[in-house]
């Protein structure tokens, strides 16, 4: 609008300029008495008031259709950017007005990130697809294991160690294929999590102390120390069940990936910010890259599919999504032969939901 109102200032200052000197002229010629009724200057000195408000009446649409026209043809060029084709030519819009710019720069960041995403999705669903695949076929291996020894079991007359020996090794094929099974069923429902928060105001310090009770059987099983240091009444806002799986995934994290006779230590720290939540264990033989790579969907750094350890890759991705829907934070790094998830909380999350 106001690069509309600068031209018609312009071209009514010039039409002004123009009118005087006609009527300049006009007036000298009829002083001298060199007019005739058939010359233009006398017909302008009868119908002045008429001749300039038509000729500012036609600059004015001629200003007016070429602003309309200017800018269809401008959208026309943002809409052919939106498609996707390339802009040879910009339209006198784009040097009078910078926001046709700045929206064609807008427009061509968002196809951008559109491709981006685009790439991340296939290669996501590329590497779902492929652990399915391979999903499907490892739960056939101990599914036949259990109905090979329960059959030896029903068909032979053992005695009673053989008979406990084939029953703990069907045992344990079935705790593989349940863990199969949680693996399929974690990739099949990861597209129908929830993105959205049910904030409340609760103890953090609480939360941990009573995910932690839960773990001490697994920790028995491989030998395993917990330390921890908790500070009390820690209270945030955030979502006490996401937390939760958070905190869950990084454990069940810990107790996979770390050695037998290690530690693992749990550390809860304040801020003037909010809290921070520190998990630590021992691990072997892996690389600045991996560590990297931990919070990717579908990464997994065993990639062995016969291991016990490992998931279907998608616990620290989902954990990484919840913290920073918390407006948080969570990374790893590697310290020696230990490797350190860092999580920070915000107290509250007033204003910035």
């Amino acid at each position: 609008m106001i690069y509309f109102l600068i031209i018609m200032c312009c071209i009514s200052g010039l039409l002004l300029v123009g009118i005087i000197g006609i009527t300049n002229r006009a007036t000298l010629l009829a002083n001298k008495g060199e007019l005739q009724s058939s010359d233009f200057y006398y017909f302008y000195l009868q119908h002045t008031g008429e001749i300039n408000t038509i000729v500012f009446t036609i600059c004015f649409i001629c200003v007016l259709i070429f602003f309309v026209v200017s800018f269809f043809r401008s959208m026309e060029t943002l809409l052919a950017c939106i498609e996707g084709n390339k802009i040879e030519k910009k339209p006198l819009f784009f040097y009078m007005f910078p926001q046709f710019n700045e929206a064609q720069k807008y427009i061509e960041t968002l196809l951008e990130k559109k491709l981006w995403d685009e790439q991340i999705y296939r290669n996501e669903k590329e590497h779902k697809d492929e652990l399915l695949m391979y999903l499907a076929h490892d739960l056939k291996t101990p599914l036949t294991s259990m109905i090979g020894y329960i059959n030896h079991i029903l068909d032979h007359s053992l005695d009673e160690k053989k008979e406990q020996e084939s029953l703990e090794i069907a045992y344990t094929k079935a705790r593989r294929l349940n863990e199969l099974i949680d693996e399929f069923a974690e990739i099949l429902r990861y597209d129908d999590k929830v993105s959205q928060l049910n904030i409340t105001s609760m103890n953090l310090s609480a939360l941990l102390e009573q995910q932690l009770a839960g773990f001490y059987p697994l920790l028995e099983q491989k030998n395993l120390v917990l330390h921890k240091n908790i500070l009390e009444n820690c209270i945030i806002e955030a979502d006490y069940d996401k937390l939760q799986r958070v905190f869950d995934n990084l454990m069940k994290n810990a107790i996979n990936y770390t050695d037998m006779n290690t530690t693992i230590s749990v550390d809860v720290l304040k801020t003037k910010e909010g809290i921070e939540v520190l998990y630590c264990n021992h691990v072997q033989n892996m690389t600045n890259y991996e560590v990297d790579h931990l919070f990717d969907k579908f990464y997994r750094v065993q990639m062995d599919r016969s291991s016990m350890n490992g998931g279907a890759g998608l616990g620290l991705a989902i954990a990484k999504e919840i913290m920073q829907l918390h407006h948080g934070d969570i990374r790893a790094t590697l310290e020696k032969d230990n490797i350190v998830f860092h999580l920070f909380l915000p107290y509250t999350q007033e204003n910035k939901l």
